[in-house]
């Protein structure tokens, strides 16, 4: 019968901790000193061959998933979608820099900045999609949904902004999100909107006495947005400018009353 998995897989994760078995096979690799706990969660003796040894037992495991289903002579009729929730952490003893784990990209968990929310998907379905094909649609966890439904030959529910990635997949060729539009009442209180090449932010929402002007970078000329081009561009601005109002719902649970009392 169809069958969803949905595998929320606990490594990498903080605190840092992986059995010995996955351990051994990374102790003494890297240069690496005990974390204390001095940044929060447990402290470790090897933090660096921990964290190694936990996304090398995350790959294990999903080829024993993958390989299972294989034996079972499913391979054809499985679609696997591999992602990450968000950028890497900057805490608990991780070594993002050691790993260089966001390259050149500016931020880490948290924020709305591309070392933040930039992450890859894989997506394998053998017989179905061309290997090593890459899609240049920009996309978001809101279209994972729409996606499984369209797979499914079902209607995905109403209200979602999501778009299938189905098309893309299958190499046809679809429209793009008008934009895409994030906010995050943690760290400052931030919003951000991508539009095309287009990327547009505002931080310190819940921050006095902060600058909370938009700022406005060319991802294809600017990936590290390091260049603020806001004064330059200012008709991309007033593109932006209202979806920050216009693509968020209120909530009573998630209130983030800053968004209507800071300037734009």
């Amino acid at each position: 019968r169809p069958f969803f998995l949905y595998f929320a897989t606990t490594v990498p994760h903080l605190a840092l901790q992986v059995p010995d078995d996955s351990l051994k096979e990374y102790e003494g690799v890297f240069p690496d000193k005990p974390y204390l706990g001095e940044h929060g969660y447990l402290p470790n003796r090897t933090p660096r061959a921990a964290y190694a040894a936990m996304i090398s037992r995350m790959d294990r495991d999903i080829g024993r998933l993958v390989q299972l289903i294989k034996n079972l002579g499913l391979e054809n009729d499985t679609l696997f979608i591999f992602s990450s929730d968000n950028g890497t952490t900057y805490t608990g003893g991780v070594d993002y820099k050691f790993f260089d784990s966001v390259d050149s990209l500016r931020g880490l968990k948290g924020s709305l900045y591309e070392g933040g929310i930039r992450v890859p998907m894989i997506a394998r379905w053998k017989g179905h999609i061309q290997p090593r094909q890459v899609s240049p649609r920009i996309s978001a966890f809101w279209d994972v949904l729409p996606t499984l439904c369209n797979v499914a030959g079902i209607n995905p529910p109403a209200g979602t902004d999501g778009l299938s990635l189905l098309p893309d997949f299958l190499s046809q060729k679809e429209p793009p999100h008008k934009y895409l539009y994030w906010e995050f009442r943690d760290y400052g209180g931030q919003q951000a909107v991508r539009m095309g090449k287009w990327k547009g932010i505002r931080t310190g929402l819940r921050k006095p006495n902060t600058d909370t002007r938009i700022q406005l970078y060319n991802l294809e000329k600017d990936i590290s947005e390091q260049n603020n081009v806001a004064a330059q561009h200012v008709d991309v601005v007033k593109k932006i400018k209202p979806i920050f109002a216009q693509a968020r719902t209120k909530s009573d649970l998630f209130r983030f009353p800053e968004i209507y009392t800071r300037e734009m």
